[in-house]
């Protein structure tokens, strides 16, 4: 139902100015709709047939196979090359045929939707006689309103924002292997540019010493800046750089700590945000990471005397598995 009325609205809307005409560069994956498909499908929908006359409209279309679907993004240019428009959708199935009607209904109410260019206004008429022996002037040709073919489109990107949750575990910075939950937010302004924040807490097991435990925490958080470097079809990789700062708590059973139980920690390093799109907006998120440890207190307990008992490696490595969801 909701379908049939977006059909009817486009067209209704359509039949206003029926003689818009607009090109069309088709880009997608075999045995998917063509572009003549695409053009006689939307020009149905629109009530026109092929309009001989300069482009107004200048469409990019591309596909990509997605895991369950299929991923349509359209691209509308005026003849000046100006963007006025742009629309994303994702088409379920495993059938490409079915994109054809998804992409000519979007397209239409694209199309529907741009005013009309307003008219230039007449130039006055001013009535000039000419001698009967002067040559009749000649006509300049019409310049030509389509945007050069040598010229590329601009690629259009919007700025996302991704919310995500992970598994983290770290090496070389508490005595054991410390484990833990991180929350991270990351946003891109281009398709190129990516910065986060995260905030993780982990429990790094315990150490015996003189018979009794002495347990370790580590919460931080980090802020990164990256810069996606490879996509290849649903995976994309994004070289980081990230800084983290933060407490090591020491948890004695019965221990006296010299000095204070927390303290202060900053490492840093780079890292490789690997991402697999498994639905349209949710991302599986991989991050190994080499980390600096900047400060590296030694931490001790009174048992008659000092004892240390820990001190953090030069050199600390990280690993977070989870998921994302793009806003």
């Amino acid at each position: 139902m909701a379908g049939a009325t977006a059909v009817l609205l486009a067209t209704s809307i359509a039949r206003a100015d029926p003689a818009t005409s607009f090109e069309l560069a088709w880009s997608a994956p075999e045995r998917c709709t063509s572009r003549e498909g695409i053009l006689d499908a939307t020009r149905a929908r629109l009530v026109q047939s092929h309009v001989d006359m300069p482009a107004e409209l200048f469409v990019v279309g591309t596909v990509r196979k997605e895991r369950g679907g299929y991923f349509v993004a359209l691209q509308v240019k005026d003849a000046a090359g100006k963007a006025v428009g742009e629309r994303e959708v994702f088409v379920e199935g495993t059938s490409c045929t079915a994109v054809e009607e998804a992409a000519a209904l979007v397209l239409t109410m694209m199309i529907a939707a741009i005013p009309p260019p307003e008219p230039a206004p007449a130039p006055e008429e001013v009535e000039v006689k000419a001698p009967a022996d002067a040559p009749a002037p000649a006509t300049p040709p019409k310049a030509s309103s389509a945007p050069r073919a040598h010229e590329p489109s601009r690629k259009i990107g919007r700025p996302r924002l991704t919310l995500g949750a992970a598994a983290a575990a770290s090496f070389g910075l508490l005595p054991d292997a410390g484990l833990g939950v991180a929350l991270r937010a990351a946003y891109s302004p281009n398709p190129v540019v990516w910065l986060g924040l995260e905030a993780t807490f982990e429990a790094g097991g315990s150490i015996r010493a003189a018979q009794r435990e002495v347990g370790f925490q580590f919460l931080h958080a980090a802020a990164f800046a990256g810069a996606r470097v490879l996509r290849i079809a649903v995976v994309e990789v994004i070289a980081t750089a990230a800084l983290r700062a933060g407490a090591i708590r020491v948890l004695p059973d019965g221990f006296a700590v010299v000095e204070r139980e927390a303290r202060a920690a900053v490492v840093g390093g780079p890292g490789a945000l690997v991402r697999t799109r498994l639905a349209p907006h949710v991302f599986l998120e991989a991050l190994p990471e080499l980390d600096v440890v900047f400060i590296r207190d030694t931490f001790e307990i009174r048992d008659g005397a000092q004892v240390p008992i820990h001190r953090p490696n030069p050199l600390a490595a990280r690993l977070s598995l989870g998921f994302g969801y793009e806003f």
